[in-house]
């Protein structure tokens, strides 16, 4: 459909140029006569050719605005990059590194429950998703809650973070000891044997170092049509990147797929060996709990996982840590809904797990936790629990959410936050709605029955929510303004609000409904 779009504006853009360079034949009198200039019998640019030019240009205009559109239709360049300059201010950050998964103004409770860590990289702190709770370490916490286990999940991790990297955390920092953990889920993804950390730099380069910064310079083609100007940004690294065996270019680096493979081969593999897995797997058997590790692939690419995880995961088994791989289930999950495929990246331009992706991670992880180590589990509750409704997750975190009220059976949850100022550019979240609004998450999916805002300074107010398609099982990110969709099990509140002269505003929110899993 994207391909389709940009053949056409180029179709347009060729006739729009042959309209204005047109000849004016037939009848030579009249208005369309009339001719730009003329050398000598030839006449240049005359009026009905000039006339053909601007509607070609309208049609080509128009036609660049749908492309725009439809390419959009997943999620804005614009908003991905927007959203990626405040994802982390809700996050605690360590001096080691990583971010810890929870926000800044919850501290730490001591632990009652069994407790789950999970160390990674950007698939674990969610690159592209504005729902902490939509990231699959997540969505494996609220499934073993679901299936009546009292249990902790926490998430430590930073973009680029390799295996040696969560070697380092593990071993030197004080990541065990502030969390004391019963079992540790290590998240691999195929760029994690990097190791530049270790003090080995290798000719491995990545597509964003690739192009010339001409092409990374703003310009009116970026403003008006970022979702086109980056699509063909893509593709220039793409072409640039393919020149060698598809894989590497001598000039630039390799392509991601490239990346793989080198790190797969020999000597780097055993290399990679050396350094970070076997010093993993002798330091973790000292700790005296259960260490293991989970692949976490973001599209069902059999060439990559047989190139890539099947020559190097047994390089962690051989160091004793199990290796429980989705692969061969993710692909047939895959294939059942053309809809998965729709939301299995984070968006168009972010491949990144997105909600189908982190979906399926999330219960194949429980399900090997709840199989395998059913012991640190514990028993499961005699009777089921009932759970207040929780907003535990903002975008962005300089709303300064308070709860005021927390909810009950049947009791309001009453929420305070701080609107941001209208003119803030960094201060809103747009897709999907195509317009400024917060966003709150709550920790489990709530079926809403009211939804009341007020604010002395509020003139006027819309609500949308996100929730659970029952068919997919998973969030298919399509918003329904309130009241309409008021049945659906939401996960997201959006809101867009109006303030006095659009300064910022003290707002309180509160939501009446029953938590349903």
């Amino acid at each position: 459909m994207n391909k389709a779009a940009i053949a056409i504006s180029v179709l347009l853009l060729s006739a729009c140029a042959g309209l204005a360079f047109a000849m004016h034949r037939g009848n030579r009198s009249g208005i369309f006569a009339r001719t730009v200039f003329r050398i000598k019998t030839l006449r240049v640019f005359p009026a009905r050719a000039l006339t053909y030019a601007v509607f070609a240009a309208a049609i080509l205009f128009f036609g660049l605005l749908a492309a725009e559109g439809v390419i959009g239709s997943g999620k804005d360049m614009t908003e991905g990059r927007t959203a990626g300059r405040i994802y982390y201010e809700r996050f605690h950050a360590s001096e080691a590194g990583y971010y810890l998964m929870t926000m800044k103004d919850r501290e730490i409770p001591p632990r009652e429950h069994p407790r789950i860590l999970v160390v990674g990289d950007s698939f674990v702190i969610g690159d592209g998703l504005t729902n902490v709770n939509q990231i699959w370490w997540s969505v494996m916490a609220s499934e073993l809650e679901r299936r009546d286990y009292d249990c902790e999940v926490y998430a430590a991790g930073a973009a680029y973070t390799s295996t040696y990297d969560e070697l380092v955390w593990l071993r030197d920092s004080t990541l065990l000891e502030d969390m004391r953990p019963d079992l540790i889920v290590i998240g691999y993804v195929f760029n994690d044997p990097d190791l530049i950390s270790a003090g080995l730099e290798l000719p491995v380069y990545y597509p964003e170092k690739w192009l010339d910064p001409a092409y990374a310079s703003h310009g009116p083609a970026k403003t008006v049509c970022p979702n086109l100007y980056y699509l063909a940004e893509a593709k220039l690294v793409e072409k640039r990147s393919r020149t060698e065996n598809r894989f590497n270019n001598g000039e630039y680096g390799y392509t991601w797929l490239g990346v793989a493979r080198e790190y797969a081969q020999s000597p780097y593999r055993e290399t990679f060996d050396d350094l970070a897995v076997r010093p993993l797997g002798k330091f973790t058997a000292q700790l005296g709990i259960p260490v293991i590790v989970i692949p976490t692939p973001e599209s069902p690419n059999r060439w990559l996982y047989e190139t890539h995880y099947q020559s190097l995961m047994p390089l962690f088994e051989g160091a004793g840590l199990p290796v429980y791989n989705p692969f061969e289930g993710f692909v047939e999950y895959c294939a059942g809904d053309s809809r998965v495929m729709k939301h299995l990246h984070a968006d168009l331009f972010n491949p990144h797990p997105g909600p189908s992706t982190s979906w399926f991670l999330g219960n194949y992880a429980a399900d090997v936790v709840e199989r395998e180590y059913a012991s640190i589990l514990g028993e499961k509750r005699a009777e089921g629990k009932a759970y207040p409704i929780e907003i535990n997750d903002w975008m962005p975190y300089r709303l300064g959410l308070r709860v005021t009220r927390e909810s009950g059976q049947a009791a309001p949850y009453t929420i305070e936050m701080e609107y941001p100022e209208q003119s803030s550019h960094d201060s809103f979240l747009t897709w999907p709605l195509r317009e400024k609004h917060v966003k709150l998450n709550f920790k489990y999916p709530v079926r809403i029955s009211s939804v009341n805002i007020e604010g002395e300074d509020l003139l006027s107010a819309q609500v949308w929510t996100l929730g659970i398609n029952e068919t997919l099982g998973f969030d298919d990110q399509k918003p329904l303004k309130w009241p309409r969709g008021s049945g659906r099990r939401a996960t997201s509140l959006l809101i867009s609000a109006k303030t006095v002269d659009g300064k910022q505003a003290a707002l309180t929110v509160t939501i009446e409904g029953e938590v349903v899993f």
